[in-house]
């Protein structure tokens, strides 16, 4: 995700997900997701960024986006009793999709869509955990321009003794 100069009406700068700086994109069953990596240059998690793809029956002006961090995801899949993986979608999946449904404009009642948000989280979860660490190029990309550059230098001999950016 990018941080964008635009401020939404809460003062919260707004974000846009995918392009060229996402590390996979995927559509299933009527969902774009994008597998990418949010956060700032020093710490870059990876995320799983949900939008419609398209809306017939929109219910809102326009769709948000649904975002599951990394850490988050090891809730979104079922585990048996000895704490093996199932590979089934676990109560809290089904609990966060529903209240999801009004984030991406999607009607509550839509068992379709329910049922497809589910699936798409489920199927991609594998990808998020696997995910590689933020390359270098992007950390570098997130810290954006300097806003200072600052020198030490002794007053005696005029030699540099350290530098650096903020």
């Amino acid at each position: 995700m990018e941080l964008m100069p635009i401020l939404d009406p809460s003062g919260l700068p707004v974000f846009r997900a995918g392009g060229t700086k996402a590390w996979r994109q995927h559509k299933h069953r009527g969902y774009v997701v994008s597998l990418e990596w949010a956060g700032n240059f020093r710490r870059a998690n990876g995320v799983m960024v949900i939008w419609p793809e398209y809306n017939v029956l929109l219910t809102k002006t326009s769709p948000g986006m649904w975002v599951i961090g990394r850490r988050a995801i090891t809730e979104f899949v079922g585990f048996d009793a000895n704490g093996k993986c199932t590979g089934s979608a676990s109560e809290h999946c089904y609990r966060e999709c529903l209240a999801a449904l009004d984030v991406l404009g999607k009607d509550r009642n839509d068992k379709q869509a329910f049922l497809a948000l589910v699936d798409t989280v489920i199927k991609f979860a594998p990808e998020l955990v696997l995910m590689p660490a933020t390359p270098k190029e992007l950390r570098k990309q997130m810290r954006g321009e300097s806003l200072w550059d600052i020198t030490a230098v002794d007053t005696k001999t005029g030699k540099t003794i350290a530098q650096g950016e903020i």
